[in-house]
């Protein structure tokens, strides 16, 4: 436990807040893309229903001028009747000119309801098969409207009717083609945008977790040790006592006090009492083993919780410390610890445990204020 806590700590909580704020900032670029490409997709498909739907219609515009042209010559018909189809052949003739000049170089034209429509010029395989057209309409800048010069634009058209009808046939296809060529693009550029999006979403979720993590991890860890505090402690101690209930798993719990630590304090001051607990800390760190957990009560009191440690071996075990933590710098002089130690009993809180630790510790540190007294007397 002490290992995952004391990275998330050296990893720092700036920089993790400033990549969370960098992922939820991705996250809104990438969901506005994703809305933006389904305008675009919805702007361009309502755009090329238009131009395919005028394209059709071109088709019928070309078969009415033919038509138009043919009854406007014919002498079966009387000259009203002429001078109608003439009028129909120069509307049909004019709006299937202006729109094919739309496409070609883009601009307005008329819309099947009467209202104006803008065309962007086509391209391609497209834009040849327009310019074939123009050019076949070329030879005839107008509908004439001399009579002679009239029969022969009927002629004219009748002989390539057929040509102009494939033409935009050909065209209308086309069209179709490459609508469904752009918008295809589109939804892969969509798709892209929106499986980026998801990763980003599942990033932010991560940073939310580490970030929470992060913090909950501070909350229990000693600033100046970087070793579990005492709300930490009590709730790993809570956690191994309820495994020692649930699984019978031995559990023991060593205390320790620092002997005359307020002299460094007193002496050296307060900056020389911190580098004497940290020193005390990184002691610990490396006598914890076996998934040991150590962590500073406050002050100068320590504690380590030993799991799966058997009450028979906890003396040597408190012992191998109290060397451990012998001859430790605190300013000019050198100071040790006492230890104590508690063994869990099924049906123990963590308050129980820890009482009994204490209590063991104070009396090791009695006997050990007895000796100095006496050796100090000795000499």
């Amino acid at each position: 436990m002490l290992v995952p806590l004391t990275k998330a700590l050296a990893n720092g909580a700036t920089p993790m807040k400033n990549r969370l704020v960098l992922a939820v900032a991705t996250f809104v670029v990438l969901d506005l893309g994703t809305l933006a490409f389904s305008y675009t997709i919805a702007r361009q498909a309502e755009r090329d229903a238009i131009a395919i739907n005028l394209a059709g219609r071109q088709r019928m515009l070309s078969q009415r001028i033919t038509k138009s042209a043919l009854l406007a010559t014919s002498p079966k018909r009387n000259a009203a009747q002429r001078a109608a189809s003439t009028a129909e052949l120069i509307q049909a003739d004019q709006t299937f000119r202006r729109t094919l000049s739309a496409f070609a170089n883009g601009g307005q034209t008329i819309g099947g309801d009467g209202r104006p429509v803008q065309l962007q010029s086509v391209e391609g395989k497209a834009a040849l098969l327009v310019g074939e057209v123009h050019g076949l309409l070329n030879q005839w800048p107008q509908v004439p409207s001399d009579e002679a010069e009239l029969a022969n634009f009927s002629q004219f058209m009748t002989d390539h009717n057929g040509e102009i009808l494939d033409a935009m046939n050909q065209f209308t296809t086309e069209l179709e083609r490459q609508s469904i060529a752009s918008v295809s693009r589109l939804r892969i550029a969509q798709t892209v945008a929106f499986i980026l999006s998801l990763v980003n979403f599942s990033i932010i979720l991560r940073g939310m977790y580490r970030a929470r993590f992060a913090a909950e991890t501070a909350s229990f860890t000693d600033a100046l040790t970087g070793l579990l505090n005492r709300g930490g402690l009590y709730r790993a101690l809570e956690s191994a006592i309820a495994d020692r209930t649930a699984n019978d798993v031995p559990l023991c719990v060593m205390m320790l006090d620092l002997n005359d630590f307020k002299a460094v304090n007193d002496s050296f001051g307060h900056a020389a009492g911190d580098a004497t607990l940290r020193e005390v800390a990184r002691r610990l760190k490396g006598f914890c083993n076996q998934g040991w957990i150590c962590g500073r009560l406050g002050g100068d009191e320590f504690a380590v919780i030993c799991p799966g440690m058997a009450p028979d071996s906890v003396a040597e075990t408190a012992q191998q410390l109290t060397n451990i933590l012998s001859g430790i710098p605190g300013g000019a002089l050198t100071i040790s610890a006492s230890v104590g130690w508690a063994c869990a009993e099924v049906g123990q809180s963590a308050d129980e445990v820890i009482a009994a630790a204490d209590a063991k510790m104070y009396t090791v540190k009695n006997d050990h204020r007895k000796t100095r007294s006496y050796r100090d007397r000795q000499r």
